[in-house]
């Protein structure tokens, strides 16, 4: 037995056939159709999760780390709107989450009838397309009935090409579904009309390509790396590239490149070490960029105040970006193949490049790094030196960073992992435990949250629903609040209790209460003794999910920042 409603079956079919194997789906009565229709589908596999704001993070965290497209279904009225923060993020972030909503017939709409909004549309500004299907009931006559079949085939499939295309990112496809809907009823399998699309060569041209590697030849370029899923075509075409000696790496950890120069990733250490006079000295001809957007507030403002001659933007997107106000090429190619066409260019005119640029630059990072290493070793306990500590003794495989002051420190303190993955996109607090539980279901080996302790209750959800794998671990750095509002030059000169209360909200609930009540396993650490056990057991295998909360002073973990980049450097 099946739902009745053909539409709602095709449309399961559909998501079936272009390789959606797993969809986050919540609770309701109007989208029962098309909650039937998925379980009646074996082979995809279905995630029930009350909150839909979690479920949207939670699938967001499958894509980002399976790199496939996830479904999500929902009922209508307000429950499409909690998906709003996690589709966001998927646009930016380019991920495909093809949202569909169960709507009420459009005639109903702002009739003071039950759970109805004006929901087309409501996403639009956040997906790459809106679609609205009106899947009529049974017993309709066979000539309309058909012809709804057909708008349906051919919208649902424009919807998943849509996403999958280019820049990969959401569509929303928003369901009109009339009463009765829980009907059942025997169906024969039917196979959907799939259209496919086939794209181009993904090749510039050759007069295109001779240009750039002779432009290239005579400058000093700067690679740029923003956020981006691992790659290991990607990891191995920099490598060979950045061995020119006019090429310098500017990599942040969660550009997911493994070492494509020594202390690629430590941009903020280094830049705050240089001199007005050094760092005009050092600016590049040419920035080649590609990724998502930087966590580095200094490399932003330092090729917005020294901009090179050239910038060129490598990759697909769905919209015009000049972060660094200086944009001259944009290039709609993947960047692996950018940059092994590029090399193989360069190659070709066998020129010999004399230049010192990396070289300058490696000196700069190599005292930077030992300055560093002296900095943290002399500093009292801190959120620094605690995220040191973990940074450098905590085995991970897939890394989840939320957003604030945490992913601040990861690009401070060099380490290694599988991946790392931090909302960017939009930058938000919201939903990181939701990302990274998603993340954890997607992925058979370790995954591991570093959260602070103002995110870790915002998505507190996240656990409520006892589902949290048993193989996840999460640190919660407890620095009484947003600690990120101590340090940043927006905020950190409000007086006090103004800063304390409005901001830092530094009188948060207890997250080991909390963690506890939600079954977790927990450990306190508050200071370098107890840090050292705590992160010896997070490493242990244990029948429960386990959180370390590490309790450091936020006033002199500010300072001790704040020094780092100032007074100290």
């Amino acid at each position: 037995m099946n739902t009745s409603n053909i539409y709602c079956r095709q449309i399961i079919d559909l998501l079936y056939a272009h390789g959606i194997r797993t969809v986050f789906c919540s609770p309701g009565s109007r989208n029962a159709p098309l909650l039937i229709a998925l379980a009646m589908e074996e082979e995809m596999i279905s995630h029930v999760v009350v909150d839909e704001r979690s479920a949207a993070f939670r699938a967001l965290g499958w894509s980002l780390v399976k790199k496939e497209p996830v479904a999500l279904i929902c009922t209508s009225g307000t429950a499409i709107l909690n998906y709003a923060p996690a589709i966001a993020e998927a646009y930016y972030s380019g991920v495909p989450l093809i949202v569909v909503s169960a709507d009420r017939p459009k005639e109903w709409i702002d009739q003071d009838d039950s759970q109805t909004i004006r929901q087309f549309g409501v996403l639009s500004h956040i997906v790459k397309g809106s679609y609205d299907v009106r899947a009529i009931p049974e017993g309709s006559k066979k000539e309309y009935t058909d012809e709804v079949k057909w708008t349906v085939n051919r919208t649902v499939n424009e919807a998943l090409i849509n996403a999958l295309t280019g820049k990969p990112g959401p569509v929303h496809i928003n369901v009109q579904l009339s009463d009765p809907l829980g009907l059942l009823s025997e169906h024969k399998n039917t196979e959907e009309r799939l259209v496919r699309n086939i794209t181009s060569s993904d090749r510039l041209h050759p007069e295109v390509l001779k240009r750039l590697a002779e432009d290239v030849c005579a400058a000093r370029v700067m690679i740029v790396a923003g956020f981006g899923a691992p790659d290991h075509h990607l990891d191995k075409a920099i490598r060979i590239f950045a061995n020119y000696p006019n090429v310098v790496v500017m990599a942040e950890t969660l550009a997911n490149l493994h070492d494509p120069q020594p202390f690629s990733t430590m941009i903020d250490s280094v830049l705050c070490d240089l001199t007005d006079e050094q760092k005009e000295a050092m600016r590049p001809d040419i920035v080649i960029s590609f990724g998502g957007a930087l966590v580095s507030r200094m490399l932003k403002q330092y090729l917005r105040q020294y901009p090179p001659r050239k910038h060129w933007s490598i990759g697909h997107s769905n919209y015009f970006c000049d972060c660094f106000q200086s944009l001259s090429d944009r290039i709609d190619i993947t960047p692996a193949s950018f940059f092994r066409q590029l090399w193989g260019a360069v190659r070709k005119n066998k020129i010999d490049i004399k230049s010192q640029y990396a070289a300058e630059w490696s000196e700069t990072r190599q005292k930077s790094a030992i300055l560093t290493r002296r900095y943290i070793d002399k500093s009292a306990w801190s959120d620094l030196k605690a995220l040191d500590y973990i940074f450098n003794n905590l085995t991970f495989d897939n890394l989840f960073l939320s957003n604030g002051t945490v992913v601040r420190y990861a690009q401070i303190v060099p380490h290694i992992c599988h991946a790392e993955y931090c909302n960017r996109g939009v930058s938000g607090i919201d939903g990181s435990t939701s990302t990274a539980v998603g993340g954890a279901y997607a992925y058979k080996g370790r995954t591991t949250l570093i959260s602070g302790d103002m995110s870790w209750l915002y998505d507190s959800g996240a656990s409520a629903l006892n589902d949290v794998p048993l193989s996840m671990r999460m640190v919660v750095i407890d620095n009484s609040g947003g600690g990120i509002f101590r340090f940043i030059k927006s905020t950190s000169s409000i007086p006090e209790g103004t800063l304390d209360r409005y901001f830092c909200v530094e009188d948060l609930a207890d997250v080991a209460a909390i963690a506890a009540a939600f079954g977790i396993e927990v450990q306190r650490a508050e200071d370098m003794d107890s840090l050292e056990a705590g992160v010896k057991w997070l490493s242990e295998e244990s029948d429960y999910c386990r959180l370390l909360l590490v309790v450091t002073p936020p006033v002199d973990s500010a300072e001790i920042l704040t020094d780092y980049f100032n007074k100290y450097r």
